[in-house]
C-alpha cells in the first residue's frame, strides 16, 4: 500500500514538474526515470554475465526490507528513491523558474531605467540641432528635431507650415492643430508641411516661431502652464475668439527679431483662433461675405492692401493655413483659390518676408515648443 501511494505521488510530482515548465520535460523524464526504466534495459544486456536466469534480471521484486524494487546486477532502484529524485528535480525546476523570473524583472527594470534616462523633450537634449530621439510616453519614442540656437535652445519642433503647394493645413484639416493626431512630412525635408507626434505628446510652457527664408523669429514664454501639449492647448480654446472684445488678449512676445510693422498693426502678440474683425467695423461681425477667420496660431493684421486694423482677414494674412471664407471653408491654405494668391505663412506675408518663389516650400514657418 505504501509503495502504491509512492507511485501516485511520483505521478503527481511528474505532472507538477511538467506544468511548471514544458522546457524541463526531457530533463525530468531522463533524470528521474533513468534509474528505474533504464535498469530494465541494462539488466537484459547483463543477464548472462551476471549469472541470472534469462528474463529474471530487471524484474520488479520486494527486497529484504519490504520495499518494491527494480534491480539488475549493478543497480537497485526503490520507488522511494525515485520519489526523492523527483522531489529534488521539482525543487531544481522551481529554483530555475525563480532565476528566470528575476531575469525578466531585471530586464524590465533596465528598460524602465533607459526610459527615465531618455529625454522627454529637447530641453533635456545636449548637442546640435540634428534629429534626436526622445521618449514621448511609456510606450514609445520618436525622432524629433531640436533647436538649440534660439532663446536658450531646448526647443522641440512640432509643426512646419509651408507654401509648398500641398494644401495640408487647410480649414478642413484644421484639427491637425488640436485633436487630430495624424502626423505627416519628414525630418529630412523640413521646408515642406510637417507634423510631429510631439505636437500631442510634449508638454510645454513656451512656444517659438521661426520664419524662412528670412530667419525672423519670435518666442512667447508661459503661454501654457506645462500640463498641456500644444494640441490640447489649442483645443482648450474651443471656437473662435474676437480679440477686439474687452478681456480678449494675446500673448506678449518674450524674445526675438520680429517687429510689428504697419501690416501687423504694430503688434507682435500671438493669438489663437482669431476671428476676422473686419478692421474698423464694430466687433467681429459673423456671416459677412469674405469673412476670413484663422484657426490655431496667428497674428494681428490690417488686411494687407486694405490698411484697416485690427484683425482684418487673419486667416489669409497671418495664419498658418486654416482659413474660412464666410461660413464655409476655403479651398486651400490661407483661403487660396480663385483670385487669391496669398500665402500668409504666419507673419511672413504681412511683413513682406515671403521672398522665395511661391509654391516651392521656400517660404515656411517652423513651430517649436519647450
Amino acid at each position: 500500500e505504501r509503495e502504491r501511494e509512492q507511485v501516485f505521488r511520483i505521478s503527481e510530482l511528474g505532472d507538477s514538474v511538467l506544468n511548471m515548465s514544458v522546457s524541463f520535460t526531457l530533463l525530468v523524464l531522463y533524470s528521474a526515470l533513468h534509474g528505474w526504466l533504464g535498469a530494465t534495459a541494462r539488466a537484459d544486456s547483463l543477464a548472462g554475465s551476471c549469472g541470472n536466469p534469462a528474463g529474471a534480471a530487471g524484474e520488479v521484486a520486494v527486497n529484504s526490507e519490504g520495499q518494491l524494487v527494480l534491480a539488475d546486477c549493478h543497480n537497485t532502484t526503490t520507488l522511494g528513491g525515485l520519489l526523492d529524485q523527483l522531489e529534488q528535480l521539482k525543487s531544481t525546476v522551481q529554483q530555475q523558474q525563480q532565476v528566470l523570473q528575476h531575469q525578466e524583472q531585471l530586464q524590465q527594470l533596465q528598460q524602465h531605467q533607459q526610459q527615465l534616462l531618455q529625454p522627454h523633450d529637447c530641453s533635456a537634449v545636449r548637442g546640435s540641432d540634428l534629429p534626436n530621439h526622445i521618449t514621448l510616453n511609456a510606450a514609445s519614442t520618436a525622432a524629433v528635431y531640436c533647436d538649440m540656437e534660439h532663446d536658450g535652445g531646448g526647443w522641440t519642433l512640432v509643426a512646419v507650415s509651408s507654401d509648398d503647394g500641398q494644401d495640408t493645413w487647410t480649414w478642413a484639416n484644421r484639427f491637425y492643430f488640436s485633436t487630430n493626431t495624424a502626423t505627416f512630412g519628414s525630418l529630412n525635408n523640413l521646408n515642406r508641411d510637417f507634423k510631429s507626434p510631439a505636437l500631442h505628446e510634449v508638454l510645454f510652457r513656451d512656444i517659438l516661431f521661426v520664419h524662412a527664408p528670412s530667419g525672423v523669429w519670435a518666442s512667447y514664454h508661459n503661454v501654457s502652464n506645462g500640463s498641456l501639449s500644444f494640441g490640447a492647448f489649442v483645443e482648450s480654446y474651443g471656437g473662435f475668439h474676437c480679440y477686439k472684445n474687452a478681456g480678449e488678449t494675446g500673448f506678449n512676445m518674450t524674445a526675438g527679431t520680429l517687429t510689428g510693422g504697419a501690416h501687423l498693426c504694430f503688434d507682435t502678440r500671438l493669438y489663437i483662433n482669431a476671428m476676422d474683425g473686419e478692421g474698423s467695423q464694430a466687433g467681429c461681425p459673423r456671416g459677412v461675405t469674405g469673412n476670413n477667420d484663422a484657426f490655431g496660431p496667428s497674428w494681428n493684421t490690417d488686411g494687407g492692401s486694405q490698411n484697416d486694423c485690427p484683425f482684418n482677414d487673419p486667416g489669409i494674412q497671418t495664419s498658418l493655413g486654416p482659413c474660412t471664407v464666410g461660413s464655409t471653408s476655403g479651398p486651400g491654405e490661407y483661403c487660396t483659390g480663385g483670385s487669391l494668391t496669398i500665402d500668409g505663412v504666419g507673419f511672413g506675408e504681412a511683413l513682406g518676408l515671403n521672398t522665395a518663389p511661391r509654391g516651392t516650400g521656400g517660404n515656411n514657418m517652423r513651430v517649436y515648443v519647450r
